[in-house]
């Protein structure tokens, strides 16, 4: 988050933990790693980090951090106005993402919006409800995403509940996951977005976990997204229309840039 300790101290998206206090003898997922840094607020934990080149690189340059813990809200929703477009990035799928982004697009357009750049860059994903309302903001009609399971197909439609018809670019990258994919991969293949940035992380799958009676737990994938067009996103990601890779040494976002630009230039005077 943005102002957190772990900010200050360099530490980026996409890095990798490799110790907590001095534990490496393990492989920490997200859930083992926010459970082993719960403690009282002003706190100090130990944590050496990974910077990898992508997901799926094995190496990296490691580096250790002395963290202090506390209380901290990142606002879900955060916008900007640049040259008549409309900068909206959103965080997360929770139960009120569809009203913020609303809210968001109504004031950006009071203000002379004319165009807009959707940010799900980093998104984990959250709520598919929710990722359908958000979609319904821009589609008119149509399905957002279907949800195959072992036995059935279901789909999911907009709304009909339109905010904006003003063009429209959206801004992923390799940690754009879940619900995040759903709703890039149903705004490309409706023709209603343009997409910027690298190719999502491909976890277009819904998981259940099952307590065991022994005190273990079962994990299972229980049905897969598909999008409009028929493009399973589990294990393959959405690709991007303008493929722009993040430059981690450069003060500049130069995915955004790429994003805004494109925006700008869907602007019909």
């Amino acid at each position: 988050f943005e102002g957190s300790s772990a900010a200050e101290a360099g530490v980026k998206p996409g890095d990798f933990v490799v110790a907590i206090d001095g534990d490496s003898s393990q492989d920490w997922s997200a859930t083992e790693a926010i459970n082993a840094v719960q403690r009282e607020s002003g706190s100090t934990v130990v944590i050496r980090w990974r910077h990898a080149e992508s997901l799926d690189s094995t190496g990296g340059e490691e580096f250790t951090t002395t963290l202090t813990t506390g209380n901290y809200e990142e606002p879900n929703v955060t916008t900007q106005l640049t040259n008549k477009v409309g900068y909206i990035s959103l965080k997360q799928f929770t139960s009120n993402s569809d009203a913020l982004v609303r809210e968001a697009i109504s004031e950006l357009t009071d203000e002379g919006a004319r165009s807009f750049v959707l940010d799900l860059r980093d998104n984990p994903g959250g709520y598919l409800s929710k990722s359908v309302d958000v979609a319904s903001l821009f589609i008119k009609s149509g399905t957002v995403v279907e949800i195959d399971t072992l036995t059935t197909s279901t789909t999911r439609e907009v709304s009909g509940d339109l905010a904006t018809e003003a063009p429209l670019v959206v801004l992923v990258n390799g940690n754009t996951a879940g619900s995040a994919e759903a709703l890039a991969a149903a705004l490309r293949d409706l023709d209603r977005a343009a997409i910027v940035g690298t190719t999502t992380m491909g976890k277009g799958s819904v998981q259940v976990t099952r307590p065991l009676s022994f005190g273990g737990a079962l994990r299972y994938t229980a049905a897969r997204y598909v999008s409009p067009n028929g493009y399973a996103i589990d294990g393959v990601g959405v690709s991007p229309d303008a493929s722009v890779a993040m430059d981690s040494d450069s003060s500049t976002d130069r995915q955004k840039e790429v994003a805004v630009e494109t925006a700008q230039s869907l602007i019909k005077n």
